[in-house]
């Protein structure tokens, strides 16, 4: 016969048994409803003024197969690429712009390690290869967010981090400075948004490959940015990013080294104004002038171009040939003309005006 106490003791067992059961299938609930949870509202992952001293330059390519388009059926990616790049002048990148945490969350992991050297510098795919490897993404961290969100910071200065792994953040929080580290073409920070490890375009705010590749009438509404960065993030809104007067013909490469261009002189070899552009359709046409004292003029308007450019630089000016150029206010100007889809005039997508007075 069974005993009470052999009872008593089975019985306890039993409520054990389901406790334990509960506290499992409580923590299972949990993690489901966590996984569930609202997706983090991004901030700005970079301390700068949009379309002044930052600018768009690269959006997910959110196309499945082969082909690349950004989240608005446009050309500003390249195929694979799985973040947004924020570009910077190089000599701002120099004088140090801060990378911020675009959300609330917990350092997990992070490098700091990696030179900062431009993938055109590299003398080789082997030297690239035994630089970099398989860190394309050089000095960087990444946040947990709750509920399977993470953000992926990269390309940060060498010796720039200054958050350690396991550290709590806040939205806006300091986590080093932009760079160009790992496998970067510019001064910039990439920023991945990933749910679940899968990557999640951040201006659609859905998983960058699931079903439809893009959608033309997207809208930034639709993202995870914050209510006030979406109009300041409309796409296509910055297009020249970079523009003024130079003593010397301008070297694309050479300014994404940090160097600036010749500054003009009185008897500068030559007095030009320049622009340098990103994200252009096949199509667009610049136009670029600069006019001052004693009737100086020069202008240039381009060709259609055949083709959608990434990076795009332009200048108009003149030679010196006497001993020093007058004196006086001059002003440089630059629109790009782009042809609308039904045809029609050229409108300007953008345009910029700068002044230089000459003593």
């Amino acid at each position: 016969m069974t005993t009470r106490i052999e009872r008593a003791r089975r019985d306890i067992l039993s409520l054990r048994a389901h406790r334990t059961v509960g506290i499992l299938l409580a923590c299972v609930l949990a993690a489901v409803a966590a996984r569930g949870a609202e997706p983090p509202q991004l901030s700005l992952p970079i301390d700068c003024r949009l379309g002044e001293t930052c600018f768009v330059q690269n959006y997910v390519d959110v196309d499945p197969g082969p082909g690349a388009q950004d989240y608005i059926c446009g050309g500003a990616t390249y195929n694979g690429h799985k973040g947004t790049d924020f570009r910077v002048l190089s000599a701002a990148a120099t004088e140090g712009v801060f990378v911020l945490a675009a959300a609330d969350g917990k350092v997990l992991r992070g490098r700091d390690s990696m030179p900062d050297r431009l993938l055109r510098d590299y003398a080789s795919k082997v030297e690239l290869k035994s630089i970099v490897g398989e860190n394309q993404c050089g000095n960087g961290l990444i946040i947990d967010h709750g509920g399977g969100w993470t953000t992926q910071y990269c390309h940060l200065k060498h010796g720039s981090i200054a958050v350690r792994p396991g550290q709590m953040v806040k939205a806006g929080d300091r986590l080093g400075t932009v760079g160009y580290s790992g496998t970067a073409d510019f001064a910039h920070v990439h920023l991945t948004v990933r749910h679940d490890d899968v990557v999640v375009d951040p201006f659609l705010g859905r998983v960058a490959a699931a079903g439809t590749a893009c959608d033309a009438k997207a809208q930034t509404s639709e993202g995870l940015w914050r209510s006030d960065l979406r109009e300041r993030l409309g796409y296509g809104r910055y297009v020249i990013f970079d523009a003024g007067f130079a003593g010397t013909p301008p070297d694309n490469d050479e300014m994404e080294r940090d160097h600036q261009p010749a500054v003009v002189r009185a008897d500068s070899p030559a007095l030009l104004f320049y622009a340098r552009m990103i994200n252009l359709k096949a199509g667009d046409r610049i136009s670029v002038a600069v006019d001052g004292p004693q009737g100086f003029r020069a202008a240039n308007t381009t060709k259609p171009l055949d083709r959608n450019k990434a990076v795009q630089m332009i200048y108009a000016g003149k030679k010196l040939v006497a001993k020093r150029w007058p004196e006086g206010i001059y002003k440089g100007s630059v629109s790009v003309l782009r042809q609308p889809a039904e045809g029609g005039a050229a409108v300007v997508v953008a345009e910029r005006r700068i002044a230089l007075q000459l003593r």
